[in-house]
This record gives C-alpha cells, sequence and structure tokens, in this order.
C-alpha cells in the first residue's frame, strides 16, 4: 500500500515538473514579447526626423494639445486629419518623461485606438507628468520618407473625477420625442463604464430636468403629470427609485388662479428642503434644426417648501417687470443666482406659457435679440432680499445664463452668447468668481455650442454639452486647477449613442456608481 501511494505521489509530482518545464519558456516568450515590444528598435522614419525642420502639417482632431485625461477614462480614440500630405500609412510614437522606451504604432488610418492595456500603460507614464503623441506620415512607396506631421502633449491627472453621472439622452427631433416617450431614456454610471447604465427609459408621461441635492440623497424631476408641464416630483434617491402620484407636485398650485404655468429648470436645495424655479411664465418658440429654440421673456421666481408642503414668491425675485429664470443655489443654500432681463411687453392672450409659432415669430421680428444677466439674491430661508447684478456677469452686451457654483463655493461657471438662452450655437463656458469679478472664456470650448455643465464633487471636474463632432449633443469634460484653469476638451464618446443627443449631465455626489439601478413611475 505504501509503495503504491509512493508510485501514485511520484507520478503527480512528475506531472507538477513536467507542467511547470512547459509553463515557464511560455511565460519567458509572453514576458520576451512585452519587453521587445517595448523595448524593440526605433523605427528609420523616427531617426529621419529632426526637431529643428519644419514637416507638411498633419492637423490633429483629438485629443488637443494640452488635454488631461481623467484616471478613469477608458480607451479613446486619437484622430487626424491629412492636409495634402500624400501620406498613406502612419507611425504613432508616444514618447513619455520617464527612461523607458517610446511606445510605437503603425496604422493605415488617420485613426488609432489602443488596446486596454496600452492605454493604461499610457495612463499610468503619463500620470501627473506632460507626455507627447508624435504623428508621422509617409507613403508605403518611400517609408523613409516624412510627409507630414504633428505632436500634442496630453497629462493623466491624478485627481479622479470620483463621481457618476446622471443624464438624460434624447433622439432628435425633440418636438417628435414629446410624443413618441420611447425616444427619451436617463442614464447613471460611472465615466469608466464603457457602456452606462439606462436607469429610465419610456417613462409614462414626458420628463425633462433635474437636480440632486448636495449629498445625492435627494433629486427633483420635471415630469408632465396628467399633461401638467408644471409637475415635478420630489423624492429619495435609491437603487429602486419609484416615483409615485403622492411624489408629485405642480407650480400650478402656486397662486391656482386658473393660468397653467411651466416651472421652468427647477433646482434643488443643497438639503433637500426647497425647489425653486421659474412660474407664472411666458416663452417665445421657434421650431427649427430638429430642437425647440426657445426663452422665457416673463415669469418670477417661486419656491416649494417639501417640509411644510407650501408654496411662495421669493421677494426680490418676483417683479413682474422683470423675467428671472434658471435658479442656482450657492453650496451652503444661503444664496441664489439667477439670470433676469426686462420683462417682454406682449399684447398676445394666451392662457398657455408658450406663445403660438406664430405670434412668435412676429413678435421675433420686433426685437433685437434678448439678453440676460447673472443676478444673486439672498434666500434666507425663503424671505429673499435685494437683488444684485453680479460684476462680471452682467450689463455687458451680451446673454449671461446657466449659473453653476463649484461644491467649494469658490468659482461660477456659466454660458455667454450674443442673445437669447437654449441652444445657442455661439455658447461659451466661462468661469468668474463666486463674488464676480473678472469672467474668462474657458479653454475647454468647443466649436459649436457649449452648455449644460455641472461639477464635480471635488470641484477639479466639469461635465458639459457641445456639438463639436455632431449636430447632437454629446458629453464632454474638463480638469479645472485651483486657479480656474481649464484644460481643452475631453470627449465621452462611450456614454452616448451616435443617434442620441445627451443633456443635462449631473455628477451625484454617490460613492457607488450603481447608487440607482431603476427608476420606475408608478402613477397608480
Amino acid at each position: 500500500m505504501k509503495r503504491r501511494n509512493l508510485g501514485r505521489l511520484t507520478r503527480q509530482n512528475g506531472y507538477k515538473v513536467v507542467l511547470v518545464v512547459l509553463l515557464v519558456p511560455v511565460a519567458g516568450l509572453l514576458f520576451y514579447r512585452e519587453y521587445a515590444r517595448l523595448r524593440k528598435p526605433v523605427p528609420s522614419i523616427l531617426s529621419q526626423y529632426h526637431e529643428e525642420l519644419s514637416y507638411p502639417e498633419i492637423m490633429v482632431d483629438y485629443p488637443l494639445n494640452g488635454t488631461v485625461f481623467p484616471p478613469e477614462l477608458p480607451v479613446p480614440t486619437f484622430r487626424w486629419i491629412n492636409l495634402d500630405t500624400c501620406s498613406d500609412r502612419w507611425f504613432v510614437s508616444f514618447e513619455f518623461k520617464d527612461t523607458l522606451e517610446r511606445i510605437n504604432f503603425k496604422t493605415k488610418k488617420t485613426e488609432l485606438t489602443l488596446t486596454v492595456k496600452d492605454w493604461e500603460f499610457v495612463k499610468q507614464r503619463s500620470s501627473g507628468t506632460p507626455a507627447a503623441v508624435h504623428i508621422f506620415g509617409y507613403n508605403h512607396s518611400t517609408p523613409t520618407v516624412i510627409r507630414g506631421y504633428a505632436k500634442v502633449t496630453f497629462e493623466t491627472s491624478k485627481d479622479v473625477v470620483g463621481a457618476p453621472l446622471f443624464y438624460r439622452e434624447v433622439k432628435p427631433p425633440f418636438e417628435l420625442a414629446t410624443r413618441d416617450m420611447s425616444r427619451i431614456r436617463w442614464r447613471f454610471d460611472s465615466i469608466a463604464s464603457t457602456s452606462p447604465c439606462i436607469v429610465f427609459s419610456n417613462p409614462p408621461v414626458c420628463g425633462s430636468c433635474h437636480s440632486f441635492s448636495s449629498d445625492g440623497t435627494s433629486f427633483v424631476i420635471d415630469l408632465d403629470h396628467r399633461g401638467n408641464k408644471g409637475s415635478f416630483a420630489a423624492v429619495r434617491a435609491a437603487e429602486q427609485t419609484v416615483i409615485t402620484a403622492g411624489d408629485m407636485h405642480t407650480w400650478n398650485d402656486f397662486q391656482k388662479d386658473g393660468r397653467n404655468t411651466n416651472g421652468f429648470l427647477s433646482r434643488i436645495s443643497p438639503d433637500g428642503r426647497y425647489v425653486v424655479s421659474t412660474v407664472n411664465d411666458l416663452f417665445i418658440i421657434n421650431r427649427e434644426n430638429f430642437m425647440d429654440f426657445f426663452f422665457p421673456i416673463q415669469g418670477i421666481l417661486a419656491v416649494y417648501d417639501r417640509e411644510n408642503k407650501t408654496y411662495s414668491s421669493l421677494p426680490g425675485a418676483d417683479d413682474p417687470d422683470y423675467v428671472h429664470c434658471n435658479p442656482c443655489w450657492s453650496p451652503d443654500g444661503k444664496t441664489i443666482v439667477f439670470i433676469r432681463a426686462k420683462a417682454l411687453d406682449c399684447s398676445y392672450e394666451t392662457d398657455n406659457y408658450f406663445l403660438p409659432p406664430e405670434e412668435s415669430l412676429e413678435l421675433l421680428k420686433t426685437i433685437d435679440g434678448f439678453r440676460y444677466d447673472l443676478y444673486r439674491i439672498p434666500f434666507n430661508d425663503g424671505t429673499g432680499g435685494i437683488a444684485e447684478a453680479l460684476p462680471g456677469a452682467s450689463n455687458n452686451g451680451m446673454s449671461n445664463f446657466f449659473p453653476r457654483y463649484s461644491p467649494d463655493g469658490k468659482w461660477i461657471v456659466y454660458c455667454q452668447a450674443k442673445s437669447y438662452i437654449m441652444v445657442q450655437p455661439d455658447s461659451k463656458l466661462y468661469i468668474i468668481p463666486a463674488e464676480g469679478g473678472q469672467s474668462r472664456l474657458m479653454r475647454c470650448n468647443n466649436r459649436g455650442m457649449n452648455s449644460w455643465h455641472s461639477w464635480s464633487p471635488n470641484c477639479r471636474w466639469l461635465v458639459f454639452s457641445s456639438k463639436r463632432h455632431s449636430p447632437f449633443t454629446q458629453l464632454f469634460l474638463t480638469y479645472i486647477d485651483e486657479q480656474g484653469r481649464s484644460s481643452p476638451p475631453v470627449r465621452l464618446s462611450h456614454m452616448t449613442a451616435p443617434d442620441w443627443a445627451a443633456n443635462v449631465p449631473e455628477f451625484v455626489p454617490a460613492e457607488d456608481a450603481h447608487a440607482i439601478k431603476n427608476i420606475i413611475v408608478d402613477f397608480r
């Protein structure tokens, strides 16, 4: 028996020895291949490059020079434009500040998408320090002749984004989406996700804007309950968030005079107790280019107290001679910044909050644009105060709108355009000290519209929507340092389907990227 067991053990150990003998060369081969990839000789085209010489230009479309990537970002695609260099091949070389060799690639396309492994290696070597990507164009007939060249620097930040995004997607045209609810959905996930989770889709009624309390536990979302455009839900956020008829409220209850109101761009207070919005509103609307172009010409700010279940106007922001709109809470809940303009007299009779398109067009012919200024007012538990223009973001001959405080209360990022408020093609992001002062154009602005922005809880990142690569809005990210300087835009192409428009993105201060898994509307 002992001899039999000894033989079995000998055979088993022999198998292990054979297995080790077989695996060691395999592991060695894998190590050698990785080592050889990183240490392979410099290709001849790279040896032909001389920094002091000039070469025909290759235009890099993405990333732009000086881009700062978040450490959580999935693999991006580097893209460039061949400007008549007669190149049909490209050599892409990543250069780092460390002592290791460059990483080199060849491609027949004007783009390069790294493997996940290579991208993680690039992020590690560019963490907190600038790196460069060199793009050489050449023709297969003369592979050592440089026919085009470009260089851009980039960096991977040591600061994580650290919060998931909640945002809405709409399949244009928007007018159709208001009737077909299958064309509206919401996503909630980390920017690290390559397939962000859809948590709310095909709602029973149309929905639009939303906002969260500072701890992410409460949120407000506009839902047209029973066809009422002034309806909104105020609920507690959970993995399974259920919105019932009892959670619904309406701004029509503000004065109960029979006139409908919209409740435009409602915002919940940092502590989750109050909701502020525009009521008694009147809008000019013009439908074109797959979207609704509209802006308020009348309206005051009203407050809903969730604790006492009461509505009231906000003194200092309730003068009917002005339109007050687009409120934003300071992080401590003591101040509200909003946009204000002289109200437009309107002789058209309407029992709704939108002027009919024909009347809107007629009125548009009589005005030279419509411009807003940023104003601030103390909240004082709903008693308000004196509204003051925010220096640097008012009386500048431009339209200033969509203010957003940084979570530390230091900065306000807002939009500026020649006129109006919504979906303006010339809308650019500006940053200004929260108390007012010198306003600065941000480096992150893309061609086309830039808007719908939100700060990350750590104040280092700003998400926004833009139309740089598509007629529909897509999500972008920018890094903001202590001095309020932003970096070129990082495209979050993995977060939105190509034929959908992403808007109203908001960072939610939740540690779990799946803190909201499903939103269910049950109006029974």
